[in-house]
């Protein structure tokens, strides 16, 4: 049986800082995971911004970035937002697969990123995307 997995921590922090969160999940073996996060972003900015500019900032950090796949999808519990498949080679020239989910709302980007080696792809492509398929957000639409 798969393992729900609920955060629990709650924080009041200073005025003026910001606040980010985020949750990974693990494989057995640490060759694959799945990280969801939030940050603090404009509110004029819509999900497709936020996916295009997710987009800007990996072509221009990631060596050798290939994009294979990109476009709208119904993500974290049936909300509009958008998906990306890629690939590329970190410094130590082992080749990376990632899949990454965008969605932005009331001033906040959401991003889940789940990665492999590229060798290692095939063997965790579909329980990389029963992740990131079975994450929900949990704020009011």
């Amino acid at each position: 049986m798969d393992e729900v997995f609920t955060p629990s921590l709650r924080a009041v922090f200073p005025d003026e800082w910001l606040a980010k969160e985020s949750v990974t999940f693990l494989a057995p073996d640490g060759q694959a995971n799945v990280i969801a996060s939030s940050e603090p972003i404009d509110e004029s900015i819509d999900t497709y911004s936020y996916a295009e500019m997710q987009s800007q900032l990996l072509r221009k950090e990631f060596p050798d970035f290939q994009e294979m796949d990109f476009g709208p999808e119904l993500i974290l519990g049936g909300r509009p937002g958008y998906f990306r498949v890629f690939s590329w080679k970190p410094p130590d020239g082992v080749g990376v697969t990632q899949m990454q989910l965008y969605y932005a709302q009331s001033g906040r980007g959401y991003t889940a990123t789940a990665t492999t080696p590229t060798s290692e792809f095939p063997r965790y492509e579909e329980q990389l995307r029963t992740c990131l398929r079975n994450l929900y957000l949990e704020i009011e639409r």
